[in-house]
């Protein structure tokens, strides 16, 4: 009978010591995804979808926050039920590449080599974009 406790204990333990790393890492990854929105260069759905993942196995209330947010819950549903992003996703997302870098580029950067440094980041992740499947919502 001891040793059921002290197994039970440890398993406890465990889980706790695994949902901590879960919630640390999908609280990180959130914050780089969100970060990622108004940083050009980070990408935003990749790490919204790791939160997504470490969320649905470490903290249900912190799962359903996610999924119902009227910023990143669109994006975690449909990649999760189609496996791809929206026409309006990839739009938004394509606008905001280009508005951002190819301001920087034509505004902000005096320097040829950071101008080509910036239209090269917006042109790979124009074909990221691009080679993702898009979905109807």
């Amino acid at each position: 009978m001891k040793q059921n406790r002290y197994e039970h204990t440890q398993r406890t333990r465990k889980n706790l010591i695994l949902r901590v790393i879960l919630l640390t890492v999908g609280s990180l990854a959130l914050l780089i995804g969100t970060i990622g929105i108004v940083v050009p260069g980070i990408p935003t759905t990749p790490f919204i979808l790791i939160a997504a993942a470490c969320y649905i196995r470490s903290s249900e209330r912190l799962y359903r926050w996610l999924i119902t947010n009227r910023f990143f819950g669109p994006v975690i549903t449909t990649w999760r039920e189609k496996r791809g992003l929206t026409l309006q996703t990839k739009i938004v997302t394509f606008l905001l590449v280009w508005g951002l870098l190819g301001g920087a580029a034509l505004f902000l950067v005096e320097s040829i080599f950071m101008r080509g440094l910036l239209i090269g980041l917006a042109m790979v992740k124009t074909l990221v974009l691009l080679r993702l499947r898009t979905v109807t919502p």
